[in-house]
């Protein structure tokens, strides 16, 4: 035996992996904290309850160094809204500043997503930037919520926020606070989560200042070179393994809210050596409506779909594990689109569907890593005057989630939301819902049937009504998957479509479009029924007792079982007839759905 442990090859180049990885864990502990002040500070449910916020730490060269608090669709694009500010005030960046921005043009998602930026000096001199950003409930425009289908050009969505400074010696500046209240509908609520980010960046501060007095200045810097390169190295070491060649994905929209066209999202993944090269050529150009995808969107996407298939969940989500990858997005398509396009309904409907694409062309050449296709959102926002206060409120259809995919020894989780968020946001408590807006829940349960078969299962959908007692409640829905399901992968079915009602079953019921404005009244009702995931797999190759099982909890019903798994159960107590199964199953020549 050698007298010195082998150091592992992926620590190749690494000087003191001890110190790299205690350095590299206690900034993933302050983003925690960071998320947890976050949680106690802010009064909205979107942030206190749902966790729509994401927080990160940048070093000294705009690079993002450490981000595992928060949703997945804000990776990467938040170092983006970094650089913005340093290229914007470049010497002019000061002990004490805090910076705002939430233009998609300059680094930012939609306008709704807004960053805070806090530099962290120590030694004289720049180290840090904390981040958190975090998806307000109004932004002003069109449509309380900020959601606009109609909107046909960014300036329709709400307030555009160039990089500015907030804060200086650690006070805010109140005329720029002002400037940005006033343009909202609910600027006290704003201002005060404004203020919950600014927390949650003031504990990064002081926890990496502790960080910097215990290893020095030239130690840390040292370490997170070595911590990008470690992540890099790790992240060519995995598409190393890869064949090379070219892996393409395609994927589509439902429509963009004018027309009821699909829109294209079309990629071709090309594996050389341990790089990879994402082209977009062939999606379609950006549209009127309010799905078009900023670049820093889109690569967030890309890095995502990389994050969850071609590595392992112990990488470092950082700068460096972004280099061996190269995204080609056309100017003035869906993916990158020329300014002042609409952009509100990027981080949900084509963030989803982006994902979906490179998941696609990633499962030509890793095939047991990755998923069958998740749920898209099912919408809406509701706005409108809460009886019992009199106050505004805007509410988003959280409680109403879908199903996700199944994969390679997995079944897809039940009501966990949708692809590009991968359960990072949380449903409300019913209860509590009620008590912060003016609706009643009459249920929220799975839908037996939704998730698509596999041998390895989508996750359920749910059927979630609420019915509303203000008097002039009005609804906004935004989303996609009402014509494109969650995709099968390697013999398993696709998931359900998304559907959502107004007044189901009662007079007046009408279906609802993916992308429209309603105007309601006092008891009108609002039901969902969000997809499923989609199953991967063969179903016929699914194990009978989990068929069984799934029958006896209500996920998939006994005509399914039999049409579709090839499973013959009985009807009083769900046991298995194991002969009738295996002749039914043995049986190639009839049809799954006879």
């Amino acid at each position: 035996m050698s007298e010195h442990p082998v150091r592992k090859k992926e620590f190749e180049g690494v000087k003191d992996p001890i110190t790299l990885s205690v350095i590299y864990n206690r900034l993933l502990t302050i983003n925690q904290e960071m998320g947890i002040t976050m949680i106690n500070t802010s009064i909205s449910p979107i942030f206190a309850e749902v966790h729509d916020f994401s927080c990160a730490i940048c070093d000294w060269d705009n690079r993002i160094v450490a981000q595992i608090d928060g949703v997945p669709s804000h990776t990467a694009s938040a170092m983006e809204a970094v650089k913005a500010i340093s290229r914007d005030f470049t010497e002019d960046i000061l002990d004490g500043d805090v910076f705002v921005l939430n233009d998609p043009y300059l680094g930012g998602t939609h306008l709704q997503d807004v960053t805070i930026m806090k530099p962290v000096f120590y030694d004289n001199a720049l180290q840090f930037v904390a981040i958190n950003r975090a998806h307000h409930g109004d932004v002003g425009g069109m449509e309380p919520g900020s959601y606009v289908p109609q909107a046909t050009e960014l300036f329709h969505e709400g307030i555009r926020i160039p990089p500015l400074r907030i804060y200086r010696n650690n006070e805010p500046i109140m005329d720029v606070v002002n400037m940005i209240r006033i343009n909202t509908r609910m600027p006290d609520d704003l201002w005060v989560d404004m203020k919950a980010q600014v927390a949650s960046c003031r504990v990064a501060e002081k926890r990496i200042k502790e960080l910097l007095d215990k290893y020095g200045t030239a130690k840390t810097r040292e370490t997170i070179e070595d911590i990008h390169r470690y992540a890099e190295h790790r992240m060519r070491l995995e598409i190393e393994k890869l064949k090379d060649g070219t892996y393409e994905g395609e994927t589509f929209l439902d429509s963009d809210g004018f027309t009821d066209d699909p829109i294209r999202i079309k990629v071709a993944i090309t594996i050389k050596d341990d790089e990879a090269f994402v082209d977009f050529a062939g999606s379609a150009g950006q549209v009127t409506g309010f799905v078009n995808s900023p670049i820093a969107n889109t690569a967030t996407c890309v890095y995502v779909s990389f994050l969850t298939t071609v590595t392992t969940p112990d990488i470092p989500h950082n700068e460096g594990v972004y280099r061996p990858i190269h995204i080609a997005a056309p100017e003035g398509s869906l993916v990158n689109p020329k300014f002042p396009a609409p952009v509100a309904s990027c981080t949900l409907d084509t963030a989803c569907a982006i994902l979906e694409a490179c998941w696609i062309a990633l499962s030509k050449v890793l095939p047991e890593r990755v998923p069958a296709g998740w749920n898209r959102w099912n919408g809406p926002a509701i706005t409108g005057i809460d009886p019992r206060n009199g106050g505004f409120y805007v509410m988003f259809g959280f409680n109403g989630f879908g199903g996700a995919g199944g994969q390679p020894g997995m079944d897809g989780r039940h009501y966990i939301g949708d692809g590009i968020d991968l359960g990072g946001l949380i449903a409300p408590n019913i209860e509590t819902n009620e008590a912060d807006y003016p609706h009643i829940t009459e249920f929220n349960e799975f839908t037996t049937d939704s998730c698509g078969a596999g041998k390895f299962r989508g996750g359920c959908g749910t059927k979630y009504r609420i019915t509303m007692y203000d008097e002039n409640p009005n609804l906004v829905m935004f989303g996609d998957g009402k014509k494109f399901p969650p995709y099968g992968l390697y013999g398993g079915e696709p998931g359900s479509c998304n559907i959502a009602f107004i007044n189901e079953g009662k007079e007046g019921e009408r279906e609802l479009k993916a992308k429209e404005s309603v105007p309601l009244k006092k008891g009108d009702s609002y039901t969902t029924y969000p997809s499923g995931g989609g199953g991967w797999g063969d179903p016929k190759e699914r194990d009978p007792e989990l068929v069984r099982l799934d029958v006896k909890n209500g996920i998939v019903s006994m005509e399914r079982a039999k049409k579709v798994y090839r499973v013959v159960l009985s009807e009083g107590d769900f046991t298995i007839d194991a002969e009738a199964t295996q002749e039914l199953r043995q049986h190639k020549g009839v049809n799954r759905n006879d």
